[in-house]
């Protein structure tokens, strides 16, 4: 979804912030037990000191502190912090624009990015920066969605034209390009692994996507991009019990700097 037409900037508006904090409570839901057992295939443990970069609402950075105990830490960096859970006094959580800010240098045990890369325009410069932070030896952990299948299967009408309208072809392909970028960054012991799930209306396995839709209606009808009556249609449509979809590829992909 490209960022002029769907923002990840939530403003204070209260409708705005609950409906965003309902869809990464979505998202949480669906993607923690694929994204926990990709980590846990790092070994990360007692004593780790772990990047969470675009954190979110925070469950991945709370799996982690618990992983890495009283002696490792945790350093959560979001643009927007507002959604993070409470964290134990091992983890810190900053508020950080990853486009800009530095991520540290050679620091940390591990790196993982969910949902980050996707929506960046300098990712292959952000993916720089999270290679950098881990430390010889330290692995790096990114997932985004490959949206190339989920375009080609049939979508029924309505809700296919609101997805074609709010379709963007760099993110779409974000996903499929991740091992390539963390064999490009120079990491070793690279593997990718890619995870598809039915998307039943009205139910949390789509909402995640249909909430951030449903968010930015206003906004699409505003400029003209999207009319009203389709949203509208197609977003009744999604949430119909008898509505059913595969998801995009939820891929992910890993690596480790050299030692």
């Amino acid at each position: 979804m490209p960022a002029e037409r769907i923002s990840y900037r939530i403003s204070k508006d209260p409708d705005q912030v609950a409906q965003e904090g309902a869809r990464l409570d979505h998202l949480t839901y669906q993607r923690d037990p694929i994204t926990f057992e990709v980590l846990e295939r790092t070994g990360v443990s007692e004593g780790w000191r772990c990047l969470e970069a675009g954190a979110g609402s925070g469950t991945v950075t709370r799996w982690l502190s618990e992983r890495v105990g009283e002696r490792g830490s945790v350093l959560a960096v979001d643009v927007d912090t507002r959604f993070h859970v409470e964290v134990g006094p091992n983890a810190e959580v900053r508020q950080l624009d990853v486009t800009v800010a530095e991520l540290g240098d050679a620091e940390f045990d591990l790196v993982h990015a969910r949902a980050l890369l996707q929506h960046l325009h300098q990712r292959e410069q952000v993916l720089d920066k999270l290679v950098a932070a881990a430390r010889p030896g330290g692995w790096v952990v990114v997932e985004d969605g490959d949206w190339t299948q989920f375009l080609e299967q049939e979508i029924p009408e309505p809700f296919r034209s609101l997805v074609m309208l709010s379709s963007d072809s760099a993110r779409d392909r974000s996903g499929r390009g991740l091992r390539g970028g963390v064999r490009g960054g120079g990491l070793t012991e690279c593997g990718a692994q890619g995870r598809v799930w039915t998307m039943h209306g009205g139910q949390r396995s789509a909402e995640w996507y249909v909430a951030a839709l449903a968010r930015s209606r206003e906004a699409s009808v505003e400029r003209g991009e999207i009319p009203a009556d389709l949203i509208y249609r197609a977003l009744a449509q999604a949430r119909s019990p008898d509505f059913a979809i595969l998801s995009p590829v939820a891929m992910s992909a890993w690596g480790r700097r050299p030692a």
